[in-house]
């Protein structure tokens, strides 16, 4: 049986359960919104926007759980540099898992670090959840009324570069997260703002 039928099958639950699957597996892109974008031509698009949502926010939060259990590796001083990480990141960090997870990014990339720095997760899961169900709604909406601005949302083409790319900025930002000495960061920033904190560290890389 092709997706987009067993999906048809069971209605908005099948479009739940492959919109957990899609997002279950960290960095693998299943292509999940094909059978969404295909089955809101029959089922009601508000509906599907919501069920793949909720399906794909639950299905996310296992790069979440995987990057916070990575911290057991860490020694103690590193814990706290990051938790005063995540305390800097505050509300704006929400801003940036809402803007990965409603638009057709990678948003592996910033969930699995944002997971390592244990950032609030109940604030995590609202941005998350937010971001997933606008992209919901886009895809089923856009796909009712337009299958070519559709192709925007679904994608196409090889997914091994995009894989590549979001593998490798993942790495090279979870060692940027741990290199720095976010005790110190959060006081000098506290103090002199944002701006004075890089130009103080690539001062500081240039010696």
């Amino acid at each position: 049986m092709a997706l987009h039928e067993f999906v048809l099958s069971y209605g908005y639950f099948g479009t739940f359960i492959i919109s957990v699957l899609g997002n279950l597996i960290p960095f693998l892109p299943v292509p999940y919104l094909v059978p969404i974008f295909l089955l809101s031509e029959v089922l009601e698009p508000f509906f599907v926007g919501i069920t793949v949502g909720i399906g794909a926010s639950l299905g996310k939060c296992v790069s979440y759980a995987i990057g916070r259990g990575g911290r057991a590796v860490l020694d103690e001083k590193k814990k706290k540099e990051l938790e005063c990480f995540g305390n800097l990141l505050g509300k704006y960090g929400a801003v940036a898992v809402y803007l990965f997870a409603s638009l057709p990014l990678p948003d592996d990339i910033i969930v699995m670090p944002f997971g390592i720095i244990k950032y609030n997760f109940k604030r995590f899961f609202l941005a998350l959840l937010l971001g997933k169900l606008t992209l919901g709604m886009l895809v089923a909406y856009t796909a009712r009324y337009s299958f070519e601005y559709a192709k925007i949302f679904i994608g196409n083409g090889d997914p091994l570069p995009t894989i590549i790319v979001s593998v490798v900025f993942m790495l090279i930002m979870t060692w940027v997260i741990y290199k720095i000495d976010w005790i110190e960061a959060t006081q000098y920033i506290e103090k002199n703002g944002v701006v004075a904190y890089i130009k103080f560290m690539m001062s500081k890389r240039s010696r």
